[in-house]
């Protein structure tokens, strides 16, 4: 009986230890390894962290040449000094692992579509679509173009052997808490991991496109009525470059290979997000209040933690640079030198653009171009599913690019997919190493996609501002709609010449900016479609022609600012058109006495956004009732604006569901008797803004921040993207310059330095960024490391 009892209790002690040591499913919630999780020489304890932990170390590799150190500031922030360039991208790629390794790990397997091998079936479709979007294919294209500059990749080796160098040398017990907690171990890095983190950053900032959508706009409404609800461009806009243009204008032939006869479901496809954006600007030293260039820049993303951004400086005998880093890729992004500062706000060009496919069988292996058969090539994609079987799923590929969904046939003619005939990976990396504008424009010639507005200020006086990447050449209104795929005459017709992009350079107003508006004028050589803010860039422009002498307040107070112009234009048409016991409603004399700042304890700003949102929906009745049968576009707020400014009447002012024909005046008062019904917020709590952790786990996550803001305005705050890096640089013979983004240096959810800054961010305020030239320049130091050749 005692054998017995004795083997029961074995069978139950390894029953326990199984359970308590393996990853398990509760419905479709992952259970971690309780076991490994709470063991307390190799779990969660061993990544606790606190303010006194840090000290000195040293480390050998025989991939550097020479000694590199590396100082933590009281800020977290390492400056790296090294004595060569490789040396120094080496030392990169070891910090940004030191701190952010999950989150690169994570960041390249959502491109990559190998979310669901770690997170569970939740995230199976997610992978799928990823896939057949074709970011691995364009990772893979991405290495093929890179392999042609053997010289200069040599910078990209450095960084990945300074991330395995921090990858090979950690122990378990050192992992990651994320790691820990979904049971899986990190691997190492490759240059394929910059190339997804490249692609992803394509998908994110230049995945703009509305072909099925407006297809069926165009065949529902008909030209007329689609040219009013969704017209060209925004006459109010202030385009980024004014010309003249070098170039003489393209012939504007209207595209014939439209096709608007089908009637298409919109695919569920990841596409740029709401509220991608930023702002930039600089001004001259004959506007400044120091004499010389400042230069503002402020992303606008979705907001996380980790954060987005990693601060960094890299120092080397032939230079020294400060700013924020795009984790996986070498190099500063958004900076400043001793002599210089650059930044970038998004293009939002159209360069994805989707071609049907006429398949010749049922197979779906060879499809029709140009009167031949054509095969097709067919990728078999192995998803790996954690707690479940291996999925299989075929990705048919066209000479336009991958079929993104086979039910409707479509596949996607989309930039991410090119090969660079450029080593696009050294932008940045050459960029921080410039001292004047005409070596920028050089160095940052080779940038490919996804297309930024690349601005400039120096201590020489120069400011300059350049929309920097590939795009496509195309005819009038081609890409708005779907494509007919079976004739390559179709295709885009090459890519504008990179000097004749729209640029700036010492404009006599005093000032070069970008908000994500038009590129240019009407009159601009060559046509293009996309993705524009009707409103921030206008603000901009407004503010900076407003003063004469701008100083750094002023400049702050921009970057901050909450105005809303679409309110102010809107309100100004609304209000005055209530009437009887409405004009007299609470409400209305609130809204009345509002000064358009979204401050995070207006009311008012809430009030008209209810209001106007509603407005919106009444006056375009015939597009949102008909979404309920076929995908259609969202009309623009500003459409809606001009309209009510600039028509008395109009059809679409009547409601086609009631027997009265209502009037623009029936709308507005309608529409605030809806509101008057409604509870009073603030926009914070309205609006209530967090930041999530990257594995969306509440404790980990910032929640409930009061904040104001609203995507039109400066400080575009939405609930959970907003500005991710704010700078300003004072350029002088030593620069000024001050940061602040959401977040913290570190990664890990039990540092001090993971989110120790977003208060800061949160009230407006900066911290100033020292540029030390030395590292006895460093006034407080954390710890310092050391990397030594190996011999």
């Amino acid at each position: 009986m005692q054998k017995v009892l004795g083997i029961i209790s074995l069978i139950i002690g390894l029953g326990l230890v199984y359970f308590f040591n393996n990853s398990h499913t509760l419905g479709e919630k992952p259970i971690p390894p309780i076991g490994k999780l709470l063991n307390p020489f190799t779990g969660a304890w061993q990544n606790s962290e606190k303010s006194t932990d840090y000290s000195d170390f040293k480390l050998t590799s025989e991939l550097i040449k020479e000694e590199v150190t590396i100082v933590f500031d009281d800020r977290m922030v390492p400056h790296i000094y090294a004595k060569n360039l490789q040396d120094a991208m080496f030392a990169q790629g070891y910090v940004e692992a030191y701190h952010r390794l999950f989150q690169m790990d994570l960041s390249t397997r959502s491109p990559d579509g190998k979310l669901a091998e770690i997170l569970g079936p939740n995230l199976l479709e997610y992978d799928k679509k990823q896939r057949r979007l074709g970011l691995g294919f364009a990772a893979d294209n991405a290495l093929k173009g890179w392999d042609n500059f053997p010289e200069e990749l040599k910078n990209v080796d450095a960084y990945t052997a300074g991330v395995n160098h921090f990858i090979s040398n950690l122990a378990p017990k050192d992992y990651p808490i994320e790691y820990k907690l979904l049971d899986f171990k990190p691997s190492s890095w490759t240059n394929r991991h910059s190339a997804l983190l490249l692609k992803a950053m394509t998908q994110t900032l230049a995945g703009y496109e509305n072909d099925i959508e407006m297809s069926n706009a165009l065949r529902v409404l008909g030209k007329e009525d689609f040219n009013l609800i969704y017209p060209d461009r925004n006459p109010k806009d202030i385009p980024i470059a004014e010309g003249p243009y070098n170039y003489a204008k393209e012939r504007t032939d209207s595209f014939k290979g439209a096709i608007t006869s089908l009637n298409l479901p919109s695919i569920q496809r990841p596409r740029s997000p709401d509220g991608i954006g930023s702002n930039n600007w600089a001004v001259s030293g004959s506007k400044s209040a120091t004499g010389l260039p400042m230069l503002a820049n402020d992303p606008h993303l979705g907001l996380s933690l980790p954060s987005v951004w990693y601060e960094i400086a890299i120092t080397t005998p032939e230079f020294s640079a400060q700013g924020v880093t795009l984790l996986g890729m070498p190099g500063i992004m958004i900076g400043f030198n001793e002599n210089i500062a650059w930044g970038e706000t998004n293009v939002g060009h159209d360069v994805s653009d989707y071609y049907t496919v006429k398949w010749t069988d049922k197979s779906k292996t060879s499809y029709m171009l140009d009167g031949q058969q054509k095969k097709a090539d067919l990728k078999i994609e192995k998803i790996l599913v954690k707690g479940e079987k291996v999925v299989f799923d075929t990705v048919r590929y066209t000479v336009w690019g991958p079929v993104v969904d086979d039910e409707t046939n479509l596949a996607l003619r989309w930039i991410a997919h090119d090969a660079a005939p450029t080593p696009e990976f050294m932008a940045f990396v050459n960029g921080m190493q410039c001292d004047n504008y005409d070596d920028y424009l050089k160095s940052t010639a080779a940038f490919y996609a996804p297309a930024q507005n690349f601005i400039y200020a120096d201590n020489k006086n120069e400011i300059g501002i350049r929309i920097n990447g590939s795009l496509p050449i195309k005819k009038y209104m081609q890409g708005v709609t779907i494509t007919d795929g079976s004739s390559s005459k179709n295709g885009w017709s090459g890519f504008i010449p990179r000097d004749a992009n729209p640029q700036e350079r010492n404009p006599e107003r005093g000032y070069v900016s970008s908000a994500n508006q038009y590129s240019a004028n009407e009159d601009y050589p060559y046509y293009y479609n996309g993705n524009f803010e009707p409103y921030r860039g206008r603000i901009v422009n407004k503010y900076l022609a407003d003063k004469k002498v701008v100083d750094l307040t002023y400049m702050k107070a921009m970057q901050n600012s909450t105005y809303s112009m679409l309110a102010e234009e809107a309100l100004a048409v609304m209000l005055p058109r209530l009437n009887g016991e409405v004009a007299m409603h609470a409400y209305a004399k609130e809204l009345a006495k509002w000064d358009f700042h979204y401050d995070a304890s207006s009311v008012a700003a809430v009030l008209f956004d209810r209001w106007f949102s509603t407005f919106h929906e009444m006056l375009w009745d015939e597009v949102y009732t008909q979404n309920k049968k076929v995908a259609l576009p969202e009309p623009d707020y500003w459409v809606t604006v001009n309209m009510m400014e600039s028509m008395n009447t109009s059809k679409f002012y009547d409601v086609a569901s009631t027997s009265k024909v209502e009037s623009l005046d029936d709308l507005i008062n309608q529409s605030f008797r809806i509101v008057m019904g409604l509870d009073r917020l603030t926009l914070s709590e309205s609006k209530d803004a967090q930041i999530l952790h990257l594995t969306r786990l509440p404790a980990f996550s910032e929640m409930e921040l009061a904040l104001g803001g609203t995507k039109y305005s400066l400080n575009a705050m939405q609930q959970k993207f907003g500005p991710s890096w704010r700078m300003i640089v004072l350029l002088g013979k030593t620069p000024e310059a001050y940061g602040t983004y959401p977040g913290g240096q570190s990664g890990n959810p039990a540092s001090p330095f993971y989110k120790n800054r977003i208060s800061t961010w949160a009230k407006g305020e900066y911290d100033k960024l020292v540029l030390a030239r030395k590292s006895s320049e460093i006034s407080t130091s954390l710890f310092t490391i050391h990397i030594n050749h190996e011999k």
